[in-house]
Formats: structure tokens, C-alpha cells, sequence
């Protein structure tokens, strides 16, 4: 990456912030997760399981929904405003501007997925402690101290709710969000997400690490996911891109469905169905079950699924942003 497409992206990533977009789907998120720790207190004894599938189930719906959102708007916008010119009268190509507008969304993403996901192990890890005997025995091993120092669950909600929700609260900061960057936001929060996944795997071991790979396979989701938003982009207007995007993403989320169709289906649909499978990408493969992520053989390798995908992601989204590439260049701004 270049310095003109990282200062695209860098703008990007902070136009995200000023506009509040950011903002609302971290509280968004954060409201969704609080609410699969209620319905996993009124389960049978399946608090954690709850809360880590309903938990995972946001962070893939929302990332996806910041991918098509800031994919539809970021490139209308330079045109519209006519910001694009500016940049164009200087030494920056057209690919350069897509490629940026494109980082950008992926670092907006990955900064919901890093917080989401480790407020996600911290509520994993509270509820793991007073769900089970096992859960209690860890905890009271590896975790000590700590609970000594908060010493009741509502204290250790409360000061989960100190630290998550502080951090965000700086953002409002007039100062502190005009000097964010990347260099700064992505290597905090991946720390701090790494001490809070140790944390967990003392606890609950099979379930932080279902929430790691569980996000990790959502970022490469959401690199395909972003490269059709940015191709459709590239020619169309913010709404049309956004039911395009919407619709290739349900889509490439049903393929699973399109191949076990049952006999009662027509022939010719289930031809057609066929078809599409063996030209969209096939995201299901990214939101796996259980097993395959926590498999209970160790001769499975967890690993090479995941890199699987990620090479698999890689491709696509190559493919798809070298269409968007050539779109845009072809372009019209007149």
C-alpha cells in the first residue's frame, strides 16, 4: 500500500467516525450483544452457547452492514461533492481512490469486529465463571486475584461497562478525534482484544476460541462483501448500490440452500439455482457450525479451514475490485 491510498483510507476511516456511522453501529452492536446475555440467563443451562451464537450472529450481520453502507456512499460522495477533482488534479489515479475508499472499509469493519468481539469474550468469560462448576473452579484458579478485586457480578458487569463504554466516549473528543489514526486505533484494540481472549480461553476455552475464528472468518467475509459494494459503486447511485449489494449478499448466503433444494423443486429451477451457485461466491462458507470450528478430533485443523477461506476471499475480492477498477477509470464525471 502506497501513501496516497493510505491517506485514502485514513480519510475514509475518519469521515466514517465524523459522520457518526461508526458510532451507531458500535452501540448498535453493543445493545445486541447485551441482549443475548439476557436471553441466554433465561436458558437451560446453555447461557454461553447463547450469548456466543447470538454474539457472532451480530458481528456478521453488522460488519456485512458497514461493508454495503460505506461501500454505497464513500465514492458518490467524492463525486457529488466534487471532492474527486481535487484529488485527481494531483498525482492520484482513479484506482488509487477505489482502492483507498475500499481499505477504508475494511479498517472501519475491523474496528467493530475487534471491539465487539472482545466485549463479546469478557461477557464470555463472566458468564463461564457462574454458569458451571467447571467455569467456577478455572475461574477461581486463573482468575484470582481479579475476582477477589470484584468481588460480585454486578461489579464486574460494571466495570465491563467502565472500560467499554469509556474508550468510544474519547472518540467525542474534539482533539483526540482529529489526531485518531489507523497506526493508532488498530494496534490498541488488537491488544487489548489479545488480553481479553487469554482471559477467556482460561475460563472457557472451546468458546473463545468458536468467537476468534468466528470473527476472523467474518473479516474475510466482509472482504467480498465490501468489494461488491465498491463494484457496484463505481457505476450506480447510493440506493441502487445498497439493493444490489443486499441482494448479492442473501444471495451468496443461500447457497447452501440453493444446493440441497428439496425434490419437490422444478427441474428448471433447480437448474437455474445450480447455475448461480457456480458463479457467486459462496459465504456460507464463513459462518460454519460448531464443529468445524471447535472440532473435538485433533487430527482437524482448525487453521487451514480458516486460511482456506482467506485465500478463497482473497481471490473474489481481487477479482471483483479489478472490475471496480476498470468501471470507475471508464467513468464519466463530466
Amino acid at each position: 500500500m502506497n501513501e496516497r491510498v493510505y491517506a485514502i483510507a485514513l480519510t475514509a476511516f475518519r469521515e466514517s467516525i465524523r459522520d457518526r456511522i461508526l458510532f451507531a453501529v458500535l452501540g448498535l452492536g453493543t445493545a445486541s450483544v447485551l441482549f443475548g446475555l439476557s436471553l441466554g440467563s433465561i436458558s437451560n443451562n446453555e447461557a454461553v452457547r447463547v450469548l456466543v451464537d447470538h454474539g457472532l450472529l451480530t458481528v456478521s450481520l453488522l460488519s456485512n452492514l458497514i461493508a454495503v453502507f460505506l461501500g454505497a456512499n464513500f465514492l458518490y460522495k467524492e463525486v457529488e461533492l466534487r471532492t474527486l477533482y481535487v484529488l485527481l488534479a494531483k498525482p492520484v489515479q482513479r484506482h488509487e481512490v477505489v482502492v483507498g475508499k475500499y481499505v477504508g472499509i475494511l479498517m472501519a469493519v475491523l474496528v467493530f469486529v475487534m471491539f465487539t468481539a472482545a466485549l463479546l469474550l469478557s461477557l464470555v468469560t463472566l458468564v463461564a465463571a457462574d454458569e458451571s462448576a467447571t467455569g467456577i473452579q478455572r475461574a477461581a484458579e486463573n482468575l484470582g486475584v481479579a475476582a477477589r478485586l470484584v468481588s460480585s457480578r454486578g461489579a464486574r458487569l460494571g466495570v465491563l461497562a467502565a472500560v467499554f463504554l469509556g474508550g468510544p466516549a474519547l472518540l467525542f473528543v474534539g482533539p483526540v478525534r482529529r489526531r485518531l489514526s489507523l497506526a493508532a486505533v488498530v494496534p490498541v484494540l488488537a491488544a487489548f482484544l489479545a488480553a481479553v481472549a487469554v482471559i477467556a480461553r482460561m475460563v472457557a476455552p472451546d468458546d473463545a476460541a468458536f468467537v476468534l475464528w468466528g470473527c476472523t472468518l467474518t473479516v474475510c467475509e466482509v472482504l467480498i462483501t465490501a468489494a461488491f459494494s465498491m463494484l457496484f459503486s463505481s457505476f450506480s447511485t447510493p440506493f441502487v448500490t445498497g439493493l444490489m449489494s443486499t441482494g448479492v449478499f442473501v444471495i451468496c448466503r443461500s447457497t447452501w440452500l440453493m444446493q440441497h433444494l428439496p425434490r419437490s423443486v422444478p427441474g428448471a429451477l433447480r437448474a437455474g439455482l445450480q447455475g448461480v451457485v457456480r458463479v457467486v461466491p459462496n459465504l456460507h462458507l464463513f459462518v460454519p457450525e460448531r464443529p468445524i470450528l471447535v472440532p473435538e478430533r485433533l487430527t482437524e485443523s482448525v487453521p487451514r479451514y480458516v486460511a482456506g477461506n482467506l485465500g478463497y476471499a482473497a481471490v473474489w475480492a481481487t477479482l471483483l475490485m479489478g472490475i471496480a477498477v476498470a468501471a470507475f477509470r471508464k467513468r464519466d464525471l463530466v
